[in-house]
């Protein structure tokens, strides 16, 4: 199949005190994007199952040069740029109405045995449906520590809204609770342009976490702050994270 790409008119609800779309709603299409491929390649959330695999998000890297507008069309592009033992890399491109590049993002993905809740060996009838496009949006991910400094926080309870069909924390509900810990000056003054976000272990309905940030440090006219999430119950790190904001749009 190799590469997929669905368009989409950013609705009202999916744009930023800026009118904009939010960082949120853009992994939103991605996932959405993502699943889509997965459906037109017969290799679905449904089929998987039927099957007793499954996919788990490891890690999410996104960089966008220019938010696009409510109300404007944009096309998001999706491909697997590398399949291998447990894992599997996906890549995303975002187009405005023009075609001009807007943003890109990288993906990291394992594949589970969902009876034994362990990772599987992929099986090449799925890689060679899938036909792997051998080209990167970027060649790593960042290294990711425990210890990121002195830290403030919010804590919050798992809602039910908040769970997916895998019956725990969509994977996009994280970066809400990041975003929700930065301080008031970047989200009046600049722009989220880059992130990255690295699961670690889920999150279930109920739970008690808390979204924690560290002082950040400035590069430049970038701000850059780590952040992870832990549970109040056992303060284990459940995710990490990297945020780059900027004044540019």
């Amino acid at each position: 199949m190799g590469k997929f790409q669905v368009e989409f008119t950013i609705p009202y609800f999916a744009g930023d005190k800026e009118g904009v779309l939010s960082p949120v709603f853009l992994l939103e299409y991605l996932g959405e994007v993502a699943a889509l491929h997965s459906d037109a390649a017969n290799l679905g959330f449904k089929e998987l199952k039927d099957m007793g695999y499954g996919w788990v998000l490891n890690r999410w890297k996104v960089k966008v040069d220019k938010y696009p507008k409510v109300k404007e069309k944009i096309i998001i592009k999706t491909w697997t740029s590398k399949a291998y033992k447990f894992f599997a890399n996906r890549e995303f491109t975002v187009y405005n109405k023009g075609g001009q590049l807007i943003g890109k993002a990288s993906t990291l993905w394992v594949f589970i045995d969902i009876n034994r809740k362990r990772p599987a060996r992929i099986p090449e009838k799925l890689v060679s449906s899938y036909k792997i496009v051998d080209k990167r949006n970027f060649k790593d991910f960042y290294k990711f520590q425990d210890d990121i400094g002195p830290v403030t926080g919010l804590d919050f309870l798992v809602r039910k809204s908040d769970i997916d069909y895998n019956l725990h924390v969509n994977n996009v509900r994280y970066l809400d609770w990041i975003l929700e810990v930065v301080p008031e000056r970047e989200n009046k003054e600049y722009f989220l342009k880059e992130f990255e976000i690295q699961y670690r272990q889920e999150i279930k309905y109920g739970e008690e976490v808390s979204s924690r940030i560290n002082k950040g440090k400035r590069v430049g006219k970038k701000k850059i702050y780590l952040h992870k999430i832990t549970t109040d119950a056992d303060e284990k790190s459940r995710a990490f994270a990297k945020t780059i904001w900027s004044k540019e749009k």
